[in-house]
């Protein structure tokens, strides 16, 4: 079994980049190919070639004819889902605040709005916003 303890980031759209040099035998190509699969044939051989493999096939297999697991198991990739959509709201109004503090402080510095866009890559018309509230 692959070592719990190993990162991996798996970006399965370079599993076919044709610059970049695989291993049909690396269990993180394997499962790569596994999550991409779009038979039921693709699937079953790869878990011929790998044990990990073959016990998520069969799990798979399982779930898939259990109504209630399956719907479990969409609920639970549901939930995933809207975690990680929180998740990233909150880094995008994270990134948008910390740009409008920084466009703040360079219009107090005299910087010019075009500048301040380029910089902060907020819209001008924001800039512009923000301008006129520290011109009143």
């Amino acid at each position: 079994m692959t070592d719990i303890l190993e990162v991996h980031f798996l970006e399965i759209p370079k599993l076919f980049d044709e610059d970049i040099e695989r291993d049909e035998n690396d269990p993180i190509v394997q499962w790569m190919e596994f999550l991409d699969a779009e038979s039921k044939g693709e699937m079953e051989v790869l878990a011929e070639k790998n044990n990990d493999i073959k016990m998520a096939y069969n799990l798979l297999k399982v779930i898939s004819k259990d109504e209630k697991a399956r719907m479990l198991y969409e609920a639970k990739y549901a939930e995933i889902s809207d975690q990680r959509t929180r998740i990233k709201s909150a880094e995008e109004k994270g990134a948008i605040e910390k740009a409008l503090k920084v466009a703040e402080n360079l219009l107090l510095m005299g910087i010019n709005i075009e500048q301040i866009a380029s910089e902060t890559e907020l819209p001008m018309e924001k800039v512009i916003e923000l301008k006129k509230k520290y011109e009143n």
